[in-house]
């Protein structure tokens, strides 16, 4: 087991190589907790990160609200395998034959089709996730709901509309009442109280010159709170919460979610899993799945506005791990710390990394070329000099989610995709990502013979 001074050392050696302004880390195995914070919450204020700092939790906040959603299939209250329209009569999209078929266990394994990326950015309210669910009436539903995993923060903020139905509460108070409050979480969503404590803010690192500035808006897109977009959690609380999901029972050990509970929401939901979540093996109900087998560890990361967060959790080794930071480059600081740690400490080597073709496959490049569509913008797939590409035009939010975190947007640029399984439609793409390759995979081939689905990142349909 690693010591705190150890963990501080190498917290503020990769703080330093990755120009990561801000860093808190913990880690608890079998009742020891470590801990250890770096550098500032706000560059220009330099006011130091604390043990209890809050960070944003990104999408780590969907491990949380997939625990809420699981509270209330615990009490019955709640049908994994019913409709959602059941629950919400007005639960409609573009294509409502599709919205109909839409399942609670579809929300949580994220295959139901709803859109990942579309960010309207309503106005804030104790509505807004009815409203977001209104907007959905106007969007199309992607494939074939329940049939292919295809991240949707969309889905999860649709769990969150659940829980106020069913609750008759608005979904932060909800989450709060039902884990935040039993786990003695410091963690919150409301701004004003973020004022009171020590509160990291987001900072963006140019990656050509190193030079970091405070990103211009603390929070946006209220209507994804469910899905991450408004909470802040200190690491230790993470750790709170990574320990319920060992045996589903708060500090003072009453019991918050069902061995069963537990047990389904590890359980894999994918049989063809390849390529869907970087660092994932597959994924359950709210969590991905960083390896499988009799030893399975669970995951999430999340991201916010110049901010990166992440969580580990071995059940069966008793161990839980967080790293919070607030720059964009945190996430090379929490993937190098995370993976030396997970290593060293608890012979978990990572998934195994998406290599490049040795050799050129040969493919029919024409069956895969055309127009592939979603909420969260296009992707067209060219033949260009004998060599697919792919195009990624995004959705106007998705483009200004780009330019708050500090990176390029998609669109204008084709990139070559270079095949490495031609027998299931399988490529990847150098998008030029930290995390390395991007793998791109064809699906369901319609009457003619071509594909009808396209993943990059998640999934396009064709169109005409």
């Amino acid at each position: 087991m690693i010591t705190s001074n150890e963990l501080a050392d190498r917290l503020s050696r990769l703080a330093e190589k990755f120009t990561v302004t801000g860093a808190s880390a913990a880690l608890w195995h079998d009742g020891t907790l470590v801990r250890a914070e770096t550098g500032t919450v706000n560059a220009a204020t330099g006011a130091p990160v604390l043990p209890d700092t809050l960070f944003a939790a990104g999408s780590v906040t969907k491990t949380l609200t997939a625990s809420l959603a699981m509270t209330l299939v615990d009490e019955g209250r709640l049908d994994l395998d019913t409709p959602v329209v059941r629950y919400l009569p007005g639960f409609t999209a573009a294509n409502p034959a599709r919205s109909a078929t839409i399942t609670v266990r579809m929300l949580l394994n994220h295959s139901s089709g709803l859109p990942g990326n579309y960010l309207p950015n309503l106005a804030p309210g104790d509505d807004v996730l009815e409203r977001l669910l209104r907007e959905l009436a106007a969007l199309d539903v992607t494939g074939v709901p329940g049939r292919r995993f295809s991240y949707s923060n969309m889905g999860m903020s649709t769990l969150g509309r659940l829980a106020e139905v069913l609750t008759g509460e608005r979904f932060d108070v909800a989450l709060s009442k039902r884990v935040l409050e039993p786990l003695g979480m410091n963690a919150s969503s409301d701004a004003e109280e973020l004022l009171l404590r020590s509160t990291a803010v987001g900072h963006v690192v140019d990656p050509a010159s190193g030079a970091v500035s405070r990103v211009p808006r603390l929070r946006v897109w209220p209507e994804y709170g469910p899905a991450g977009s408004r909470l802040w959690v200190d690491v230790e609380s993470l750790i709170r919460f990574g320990r319920m999901h060992l045996d589903g029972r708060t500090p003072g050990g009453h019991r918050l979610l069902s061995k069963a509970a537990l047990e389904q929401m590890r359980t894999p939901q994918y049989d063809d899993f390849w390529g869907c979540l970087r660092g994932c093996a597959n994924f359950g109900l709210g969590w991905g799945i960083f390896r499988e087998g009799d030893d399975p560890v669970l995951t999430h990361s999340g991201a916010n506005l110049g901010m990166h967060s992440t969580l580990y959790v071995i059940p069966r080794q008793n161990v839980v791990l967080a790293v919070l930071t607030n720059s964009t480059t945190g996430a090379m600081l929490h993937s190098t710390l995370c993976a030396e740690l997970l290593e060293k400490c608890f012979d978990v080597p990572g998934p195994a990394a998406i290599d490049p073709p040795k050799g050129s496959a040969e493919v029919e490049i024409e069956r895969f070329t055309g127009l592939y569509r979603a909420p969260d913008g296009e992707v067209s797939v060219e033949a260009l000099g004998g060599q697919l590409h792919a195009r990624l035009t995004p959705d106007p939010g998705l483009a200004e989610w780009d330019r708050l975190m500090g990176s390029a947007a998609g669109g204008g640029q084709a990139m070559p995709l270079a095949c490495v399984d031609s027998a299931r439609s399988r490529f990847v793409m150098d998008a030029g990502a930290p995390g390395g390759l991007l793998a791109v995979q064809f699906y369901e081939p319609g009457p003619d013979g071509r594909p009808t689905l396209v993943r990059l990142g998640t999934l396009y349909e064709r169109r005409p």
